[in-house]
């Protein structure tokens, strides 16, 4: 908008450079261009012909009226219907004849295209006496501001280089009464030359063969740099991609053998011609430098000339620039150095102003963060207020008309959370309107509500599961005006996993976006880099460039280096900084396997002693209803979705693989002493009027455990998978409103984005596995922001204990227990305290596990 710009009340030639300082500034924002002129020279529209190149593209319309002086007799006879006399087409002709420079030549060739589609259009006026004399010019941008000039300059050469010429400009939005008149007058007087109705002023058509000397000049598309019209040699440039034109033998390039080994890998085959080969969309800059280097040793090889466009040279140099000054804004942000307070004062008067809740102090700092990085990462924790944050980003970009709309794409969980907050967040002061993608049910019926129901929502929300099949519609909906964002980013995993790669995609539009999670390295560092590719794809390899293997095993070096560069790039608030009481000292409740338990643990170990996966479910099934182990393992290993990180295999192992006397030995256990201790414990709290949520892993679990509670008279139910959306909103807010005592579920289901701590402040786990992710995310949904300073938070974890052959007690929950504590502490000094320890791998995560057992034993059950 031109408020943005910098604007000077006068302008002259002897203190300006016009064209740099104000037509092409004011133009690249300008939507509609009316100017009147004395004298007209095509030479002196190489002054704003970048102006008018970004106007052009934007499909806006300048309108102007340029004179010469004739005779009183000439004035008569155009009025009359005559033609101009041949003098005078003589006239105009020469202002068109100048030598032109390559520049001025580029110059007038796009005014000619321009003139061609129609951006611009040209009347002449003529006065019976003297010379139509009236120089002003009327700008308008998209918010109806209007930018009035009036001076002594003309559009001629001299008058932006030799004449003393000045102009003043007066501005609508700062205008008084009185000067806002001239802009009302200004109007209205060219609306009227334009459509001929003032007296002694004659406007009409310029002339067919004048019109068509411009059009000659006409190169048939916009030429954005004169190097373009150069000719025997070959000229590689940026044009919304990679290209090189050929105005050599065609032959010299793509019968080299160089073409053919080096150069043929990176063309696009189908879209390229004999004398033009387009690029792979798919490469970016540290490609085409790649491609500068083979070219230029090719040209000289081959004895032509190889020329790179400014506009390629300054593509790839803003791009090397882009990356290393987001990194020192990110620093200068937090730490809070002086040169950035007063913008974040401003940046916080506007959010304060357009939010109804205002956000923390800490909460202010990371959304001014993520709003001038423009592409970021927010790893605060769970229940810290993030989605807050980050409204207050669009409340401000929404404000200065930047942003329009958020693309939101996360758990299905999470939209009821971005509903609440946003309508909480702005109560009254901006109105909420919605798309939400699961309100559809087929692939045709999304795709067509988003490309036709989404045009004037302002949140849209999107799963992950939904992506893949639309993703050419969303990607379609996505611009400039774009506040992309990825909640629960971590749920993008496999690098090059199929989500990876439709978030990928899908951000390669994006001007603004944000990934938010608050367990970004909960394994190594490579859970980092799809975070990474998703804000920098193009300055990944060169900015960062770290490889797989420094990531999952990073050398002290390599450590050092992570840190250093990784630090800029995100944002992170923890419940400390927000006086999140702390939660209790974990509760252990132990228990002790009886014999026939023990008995079957030792089996156990034995028969799946090669295959520790399918022992870990194994032992999981044993302690919470050893029935389980009578089914095929895969049925178990479903409850596992989306919960264990590692690769392998688990082996289909039925019930026909046991013995009588062990089959037996399973159906004699009616219930485990595990499962009596967690019912015993509920029931304890739920006796003290205290609202529990049990954290389970398997469906048969949830179910069994909400059967038992039932029979002692508790109001138990449990949300998993295959819980219908209604049915879930329906569980979660009876439980809110305590006509539910005891919720059951499990992580991979709801433990994302769901408040419980104005409710619940008990929570037992009674199976857990070693995914740190669903463990911290889990424990969030009691303990966040908004809890009051004097309110416990407890957590509950059941820990069986078996007798092992070597007589040592092992419990495969505290193991799994102690690995979890030592992760959480390794990722937080990570994002905390720049400091890394060594990751493990799920494997070894596996082995760490069962390192005191020794399972390997001889006997076959």
């Amino acid at each position: 908008m031109f408020e943005d710009l910098h604007l000077k009340s006068t302008y002259s030639t002897y203190e300006n450079d016009i064209g740099q300082e104000f037509y092409n500034p004011v133009l690249s924002k300008c939507v509609t261009y009316d100017r009147a002129t004395a004298y007209f020279s095509a030479k002196a529209l190489s002054n704003y012909a970048k102006g008018l190149e970004t106007f052009s593209k934007n499909g806006y319309k300048y309108r102007l009226i340029i004179s010469t002086e004739i005779s009183e007799n000439d004035y008569d006879e155009i009025i009359h219907g005559y033609k101009i006399r041949d003098e005078l087409k003589k006239v105009l002709l020469n202002s068109l004849e100048e030598k032109l420079s390559l520049q001025e030549t580029c110059n007038l060739s796009n005014l000619a295209h321009l003139i061609s589609i129609g951006t611009i259009d040209i009347k002449m006026a003529f006065t019976k006496h003297g010379i139509f004399h009236d120089k002003f010019g009327i700008m308008k941008d998209k918010s109806n501001n209007i930018i009035c000039f009036r001076g002594s300059n003309n559009e001629t050469v001299a008058a932006f280089k030799v004449n003393y010429e000045s102009f003043d400009i007066t501005c609508s939005w700062q205008s008084s009464d009185f000067d806002f008149s001239k802009i009302t007058k200004s109007i209205e007087t060219f609306e009227n030359l334009w459509n001929n109705s003032i007296d002694g002023v004659f406007v009409c058509e310029i002339d067919t063969v004048i019109r068509e000397k411009i059009l000659s000049y006409d190169k048939g598309e916009v030429i954005f740099e004169p190097i373009l019209l150069k000719d025997n040699c070959v000229i590689l440039d940026y044009n919304n991609g990679l290209e090189l034109n050929i105005k050599v033998e065609s032959r010299k390039i793509i019968n080299s053998p160089m073409y053919k080994m080096k150069l043929k890998r990176y063309v696009n085959i189908k879209m390229s011609t004999g004398n033009k080969l387009v690029f792979k969309k798919e490469y970016t800059y540290p490609k085409f430098k790649r491609i500068i280097e083979i070219l230029e040793n090719t040209s000289k090889i081959n004895d032509y000339e190889f020329v790179v466009t400014n506009r390629l040279i300054k593509y790839i140099s803003d791009k090397e620039l882009y990356i290393r000054e987001r990194a020192n804004v990110g620093l200068s942000i937090k730490n809070q150095q002086e040169e950035v307070i007063q913008e974040f004062k401003a940046y916080k008067s506007i959010v304060d102003r357009e939010m109804d809740r205002p956000l923390r102090d800490k909460q202010m700092w990371d959304s001014f963060y993520m709003y001038a990085m423009k592409k970021t990462s927010n790893f605060s924790v769970p229940g810290s207020g993030k989605t807050s944050s980050v409204l207050g980003v669009f409340s401000y970009l929404s404000h200065k008309g930047v942003v329009d709309k958020i693309i939101m794409i996360g758990p299905k969980n999470s939209f009821s959370s971005w509903i609440d907050e946003f309508n909480i967040c702005f109560k009254g002061k901006k109105e909420l309107r919605v798309f939400n993608i699961q309100s559809y049910s087929s692939v045709e019926e999304k795709k067509r509500a988003v490309l036709y129901n989404t045009g004037k929502q302002n949140l849209l929300l999107y799963n992950y599961e939904s992506i893949h099949s639309i993703l050419d519609e969303v990607s379609s909906i996505i611009d400039d005006k774009t506040l992309l964002v990825f909640d629960e980013v971590h749920k993008v995993k496999a690098i090059q996993g199929q989500r990876a790669e439709d978030a990928l995609a899908i951000s390669k539009k994006a001007y603004f976006i944000i990934t938010m999670t608050g367990t970004p390295i909960p394994n190594s560092y490579i859970d980092i880099k799809n975070i990474l590719n998703i804000l920098y794809s193009d300055e990944y390899n060169d900015f960062f460039g770290f490889t797989d293997i420094q990531l999952k095993k990073p050398s002290e070096n390599d450590i050092k280096e992570i840190n250093t560069k990784l630090q800029p790039f995100f944002c992170r608030t923890t419940k400390e900084q927000l006086s999140v009481p702390v939660a209790n000292k974990d509760i252990v409740l132990e228990t002790v396997a009886n014999a026939a338990e023990n008995k079957l643990f030792s089996i156990l170990c034995m028969k799946y002693a090669k295959n520790k996966l399918a022992l870990i479910i194994r032992i999981l099934q044993l302690e919470s209803n050893p029935k389980m182990l009578l089914e095929a393992i895969e049925s178990g290993y479903e409850d596992f979705s989306d919960i264990l990180y590692t690769q392998g295999s688990v082996e289909d192992i039925s019930y026909k693989n046991y013995s009588i006397e062990v089959i037996e030995l399973i159906n004699s256990i009616e219930k485990t002493n595990k499962f009596n201790k967690c019912i015993e414990e509920t029931y304890k709290l739920s006796s003290d009027k205290k609202s529990v949520i049990i954290w389970c892993i398997f469906i048969d679990s949830i179910l069994n455990i909400k059967t038992e509670l039932r029979k002692k008279g508790i109001r138990a139910e449990c949300i998993f998978g295959n819980t219908e959306n209604d049915k879930r909103t329906d569980i979660l807010d009876r439980f809110k409103l305590k006509e539910i005592d005891v919720l059951i579920t499990n992580p991979h289901t709801l433990g994302e984005s769901i408040s419980l701590h104005n409710i619940c402040h008990d929570a037992i786990y009674f199976e857990y596995s070693y995914n740190l992710v669903h463990l911290l995310q889990s424990k969030d949904r009691i303990h966040r922001l908004g809890l009051p300073i004097d309110q416990y938070t407890q957590y509950y974890y059941l820990q069986n204990y078996y007798s092992t052959n070597d007589d040592i007690s092992f419990s495969l929950d505290n193991k799994i227990y102690e690995r979890l504590l030592e992760k959480e502490r390794i990722m937080l000094d990570v994002i905390e305290n720049n400091k890394i320890e060594p990751f493990t791998s799920s494997t070894e995560d596996l082995e760490v596990v069962f390192q005191d057992l020794n399972p390997n034993r001889d006997k076959e059950v």
